[in-house]
């Protein structure tokens, strides 16, 4: 496995494991429930890791929103049911 995979293969993991937490447990609890070191390492770390998540998302928003929105042209959204 090469540089590039690992990083990919780790940002998804990753990113799996936040969604997870996320799901499973409050921010409020988690602020509880974490040993120190855990959450010195959230504060120091969330900002650059927010700003390049924020820069990754608008990259893929850019390149994929498109096809998630609303057709502009009236010709092309058709919705059927037409006669």
């Amino acid at each position: 496995m090469d540089r590039q995979d690992q990083l990919e293969y780790g940002f998804g993991t990753a990113i799996f494991v936040l969604d997870y937490t996320a799901d499973k447990i409050e921010a409020a609890e988690a602020e509880r429930a974490f040993g120190e070191t855990t959450k010195e390492n959230f504060w120091r770390m969330w900002p650059h890791v927010r700003d390049w998540a924020e820069a990754l998302w608008q990259i893929i928003e850019d390149e994929r929103g498109h096809q998630a929105r609303p057709a502009l042209d009236e010709e092309l959204d058709d919705v059927g049911g037409g006669g």
